[in-house]
């Protein structure tokens, strides 16, 4: 078989996250931030992966300004930019907000980048005291289809707030289309359901406003350092060329 590749790595361009949040009432200084991620496969049109995402963290924000609601702390909207191809919007925004000492304000990253299907769980790296508040904050969402919140991890955008205990948050809807449609053409907007991402926001937006309105601070976790690189496995040794035959065998 040959095969032939003619794909290849260009120049980076500049671009930008987009950013927008409700300004806290009493600590505007802390944040809870709800993401996903603007860019997508090339072969769709990203509506899954992740139009839908970032729709529910502008809904989730949208949803508290038409009830009237402005929660303690602030919650911040982020759609990052290069999660497809590399990560640079997240890594920026974490580096922007080291810079302005504002990691230690962060409580909660909440990212929906696993599809905008029916409710079914949050995923969260959440400490054992943090775990039972957000555990009893999704039993009040039980009628929209999420069954529980449960130990795991974020997402991609936001796995690198853990290095400094920002507490991670992945929404876990029905995956069983995920993969009938990612990163593949088939990802367009005629296969969203309004329904469900109406559905999908309105959890995202309970959290985020329960959790920016509590009386007291989330228990933070520990920071944990970044994940290093995997070794490269050892290069092959060369074959080993067979006997050269000798006359008469």
């Amino acid at each position: 078989m040959r095969l032939e590749l003619d794909c290849l790595t260009l120049p980076d361009s500049p671009s930008a996250d987009v950013i927008g949040e409700i300004t806290g009432r009493e600590h505007p200084e802390q944040v809870v931030l709800v993401g996903g991620h603007l860019d997508c496969w090339d072969v769709g049109q990203g509506a899954m992966d992740d139009g839908g995402g970032c729709c529910q963290a502008l809904e989730a924000l949208r949803l508290m300004r038409a009830l009237g609601l402005r929660p303690r702390r602030t919650v911040r909207a982020v759609l990052f930019m290069n999660e497809e191809n590399g990560g640079r919007g997240a890594e920026a925004y974490r580096e922007a907000q080291a810079r302005a000492g504002a990691l230690d304000e962060h409580l909660l990253a909440i990212e929906s980048d696993s599809g905008p299907f029916t409710p079914r769980a949050f995923t969260t790296d959440a400490n054992p005291g943090a775990l039972a508040v957000l555990r009893q904050i999704g039993a009040l969402l039980r009628e929209t289809g999420l069954e529980e919140v449960k130990p795991g991890g974020g997402a991609a955008d936001i796995d690198g707030l853990a290095a400094d205990g920002v507490i991670l948050m992945a929404y876990a809807p029905d995956g069983q289309r995920y993969f009938d449609l990612h990163h593949s053409e088939r990802d367009t907007l005629e296969q969203i359901s309004p329904r469900e991402l109406a559905l999908g926001a309105a959890c995202i937006a309970a959290m985020a406003y329960v959790i920016a309105d509590l009386p007291e601070d989330l228990p933070r976790n520990e920071p944990r350092p970044p994940e290093e690189p995997a070794a490269a496995p050892a290069p092959s040794p060369p074959p080993v060329p067979p006997p050269a035959s000798r006359p008469g065998s």
